[in-house]
């Protein structure tokens, strides 16, 4: 069996180490011409966490991570509104929590494959022809392959999805948010914390990252419309929106280059009844992105493409290993998309009253008093059965 993954982000790059790790032959396809520097910070907890345990990757993430003390609610002035201590949110979740860029956690799962998998660099599907035995894909140098598996693990924008299953419309659901970020020196006092300052349907943010004396900008608002805006708007788009917001808004929006490549998107859901076809599934935000207000998106990459890996090694059937990796997954991920769309109004309230509402309970739960409850809403936990960990040390090579 050869298999080809189409994306070579965190759900790609994790598949293919578990591939590779069970002597799966495969080969790794990103439209990119390398590794990107582009996107905003996660939370590394829960099953993400512990599929990197399993591939021995914790030391190297730990050097990596954004050296962040605290989260820090801020009023249009700066004043302090509430605060959430690392050391907390480290104590809850038993010390398996790192900040991380996203990049970060892309760049050291490339490491742990180099050598040992074909990555094609600036290779994208542009078409799909699924057979009884086979599916020949052709990629935009114009060339044709034939692969055992096709599996699309190409974000949220999936094209492998588009082509086998149908237009991305049919199945993301938009949430009523855009957010954008790009990088800055950190000439605002910043220092090692994450810095919000939210007015009705508009937050303004900035967060250290682990390169001294750089700081990532981030903002989100609310837009009744999904948006697709080209790069050279994004900038003035943001410089509209944000217009006369308090707190240290204006200088991120005015002190950044034209030159600087703004990340933006919008933020939505994708939904789908069945991540699978003929030969071809679907893996991570490719059918099952929670955006990342679910603070799971590395988890569900992460453990999806574990036990997808795993169930293709276990049972000799492509499509009953499917069923199974989409059966032990999908309550899962029903779940958690339910827990973000109900989060993302109480993290962005749209009104003066709700705003007021969430300040005040910032202020209260935030605290080692609630650790259960700040436990539970950020996802802790893993998903996967303990029992793997043991069997699984049989098979790392």
């Amino acid at each position: 069996m050869r298999v080809l993954i189409s994306g070579g982000g965190i759900a790609g790059l994790t598949l293919a180490y578990w591939l590779h790790q069970y002597t799966i032959p495969v080969v790794v396809i990103e439209q990119a011409q390398g590794l990107r520097r582009d996107g905003y910070a996660i939370d590394f907890l829960g099953t993400g966490y512990e599929v990197a345990e399993r591939m021995s990757l914790i030391d190297r993430l730990s050097s990596q991570q954004i050296p962040f003390d605290d989260v820090v609610y801020v009023n249009k002035t700066g004043k302090l509104i509430a605060r959430l201590d690392a050391e907390l949110l480290r104590t809850i979740t038993d010390g398996k929590y790192m900040g991380l860029m996203h990049w970060t956690l892309e760049e050291v799962l490339y490491e742990a494959l180099a050598g040992q998998v074909e990555v094609r660099f600036g290779r994208s599907l542009v078409a799909i022809e699924p057979g009884p035995h086979a599916v020949v894909v052709m990629f935009n140098d114009g060339t044709t392959e034939p692969f055992d598996l096709l599996i699309g693990a190409d974000g949220v924008h999936s094209t492998t999805r588009t082509l086998v299953f149908g237009q991305e419309d049919q199945f993301s659901r938009y949430l009523g948010y855009t957010i954008a970020c790009y990088p800055l020196a950190d000439r605002y006092d910043i220092g090692h914390a994450w810095k919000m300052y939210l007015e009705p349907g508009r937050l303004a943010a900035a967060y250290c990252t682990p390169q001294a004396g750089q700081i990532l900008t981030f903002f989100m608002y609310q837009v009744a419309e999904k948006e697709h805006l080209p790069r050279e708007q994004r900038l003035p788009g943001l410089r509209e929106v944000f217009a006369g917001m308090g707190w240290k808004t204006q200088q991120f929006l005015s002190d950044v280059s034209p030159n600087v490549p703004v990340f933006m998107d919008a933020v939505i859901q994708i939904q789908m009844h069945t991540w699978h076809h003929g030969r071809v599934v679907l893996v991570g935000d490719a059918c099952d992105c929670p955006t990342l207000l679910s603070g799971q998106g590395a988890s569900l990459a992460m453990g999806g493409a574990y036990l997808l890996a795993r169930a293709l090694h276990e049972t000799a059937d492509y499509q009953e290993a499917f069923r199974h990796y989409e059966q032990q997954m999908y309550a899962y991920v029903q779940t958690q998309q339910k827990s973000a769309r109900g989060f993302a109004k109480s993290f962005l309230p749209g009104s003066p009253l709700g705003l007021f509402v969430q300040q005040t309970m910032m202020k209260v739960l935030l605290r080692e008093t609630f650790r259960g409850l700040l436990r539970r809403q950020i996802g802790a936990q893993s998903f996967l059965s303990p029992l793997d960990a043991r069997s699984e040390q049989l098979v790392v090579l």
